[in-house]
């Protein structure tokens, strides 16, 4: 079989890209709550053929197994929403239901190009009687920045050579390195109660120590990398201001490039010491947390180089008048400024939609700065990330113009495009054991130890 071959048979589950993009879409669930959309996918992979392995620990996460021998590859699928982006497909902000979630980060799309493009492998390695196998991995909470986090702490990805990642963005191109690590601690403190006014002296303010440290946290800023990013809430405890109050917390999220930066800035020492600070000057205790941490991705040049060939190769989608005119209304809700900077990095050539593929450095041109679990997989295998057109040039994820164009038919021809360049990935790594040995050998010259970042 070659690959066009292969393309053609992911063009032919085209119905089933499009059905799964609208039941995700239609259907939201937040991170924790995913239970319909994991079950929607462990059917349609088990009337595939494939085996579903799932992990009692983690209710809405599996993966789904077809083949035999190596390579292993991953495949990785998300299908988690926002909350509050319940977004009806138009070109003016309107919620299907007010307040409820929806996926303006497109992760409809993602699941579902994910599992098209797993069938697809799977049906070329039964044809070809190819050695390997392929895994469809349902990843939950990942807008949470904690589902492969879990995952491998329960060693789910055990077994994998070598995975493959997508995300529904603004152009066609692969990420060399991107994420910002990033770590979610809580922090509780604990006083002593008593009578503001009556007897003030007695008590000890849990809440004077979470303002210290959030001076002191403040203040530590300007001793960290200058890429460092430190952001915080704080919990009064919920008492009356005539008690001296006994319980208050503060809840941090430190980002930095390398989660190495981030365990230094938390784990290790500065915000933690800053912490203990404020319960020496306080008279108070302290216990910290650590929800999760996760990693940035792990550069692999060779692997980036083989994902854009692919993407390179693989049919781009080719847009209507009444799509384009759509893109160019969700346009009209931004600024005139923020669209025309956009059109002219994708070099758009003044369309609302980038219809070619962007050039090999544009991951440099337009870093990606949000963090994401899937920086764990890197740490654990070789992993690459490509993006395909799914919404606008000027449109950012986490909006309700993404969440619209996530529903529409532009979303879903973005999402099987995704699939075919995902496809076209790993016949390449099924195929050629010197790619895969040079993608691995990278690996293994950069790969530090990994431990999950994640207490229970």
């Amino acid at each position: 079989m070659t690959k066009k071959e292969l393309h053609q048979i992911v063009d032919s589950l085209e119905p089933l890209c499009q059905k799964s993009c609208k039941r995700l879409w239609d259907h939201p669930e937040v991170g924790g709550e995913e239970k319909e959309s994991a079950n929607y996918f462990r059917e349609i992979l088990s009337e595939e053929g494939f085996v579903i392995v799932n992990e009692a620990e983690l209710p809405h996460a599996f993966y789904a197994e077809y083949g035999s021998g190596t390579p292993v590859i991953a495949i990785l699928g998300e299908y988690d929403a926002l909350p509050g982006l319940s977004q009806t497909v138009s070109a003016q902000k309107e919620a299907v239901q007010e307040g409820a979630a929806g996926h303006g980060c497109g992760h409809n799309l993602l699941g579902a190009a994910s599992a098209v493009a797993a069938i697809a492998v799977k049906r070329f390695l039964e044809q070809e009687n190819q050695e390997g196998t392929i895994r469809f991995y349902g990843c939950p909470e990942e807008e949470l920045l904690s589902g492969k986090v879990k995952m491998s702490y329960h060693h789910m990805f055990d077994g994998c050579d070598i995975a493959i990642s997508w995300h529904p963005m603004s152009a066609n191109m692969v990420y060399d390195s991107g994420y910002l690590a990033s770590a979610s601690a809580h922090f509780k403190f604990y006083g002593k109660s008593s009578h503001a006014a009556f007897a003030p002296e007695v008590g000890r303010s849990a809440l004077d120590a979470v303002e210290l440290m959030n001076v002191g946290v403040n203040y530590l800023r300007e001793h960290v990398t200058s890429k460092a990013r430190i952001h915080y809430t704080t919990d009064s405890g919920g008492f009356s201001p005539n008690i001296v109050p006994p319980r208050a917390g503060s809840w941090y999220f430190v980002r930095a490039p390398h989660i190495s930066e981030v365990k230094e800035i938390l784990e290790r020492g500065c915000v933690r010491k800053v912490a203990e600070g404020a319960c020496l000057m306080t008279e108070t205790s302290m216990e910290m947390k650590i929800d999760y941490g996760c990693c940035e991705l792990l550069e692999n040049h060779a692997y980036a180089d083989l994902a854009y060939e692919n993407l390179k190769e693989a049919k781009l989608p080719s847009y209507t008048e009444e799509e384009l005119a759509f893109a160019s209304k969700l346009e009209d809700t931004l600024s005139g400024e923020t669209v025309e900077n956009a059109r002219k990095l994708y070099d758009t050539e003044g369309l609302p939609l980038a219809m070619k593929v962007g050039i090999r450095d544009l991951y440099q041109r337009n870093p990606l700065t949000a963090s994401s679990d899937s920086g764990d997989v890197s740490y654990i295998m070789p992993m690459c990330l490509i993006s395909t057109v799914c919404w606008p040039a000027a449109v950012s994820p986490h909006t309700w113009q993404a969440s619209a164009s996530a529903g529409s038919s532009i979303g879903e021809k973005g999402a099987l495009s995704a699939a075919r360049v995902m496809a076209g990935i790993a016949y390449d790594l099924y195929q050629s054991s010197e790619i895969r040995e040079k993608i691995l050998e990278e690996f293994r010259e950069k790969k530090v130890d990994y431990r999950p970042m994640y207490e229970e």
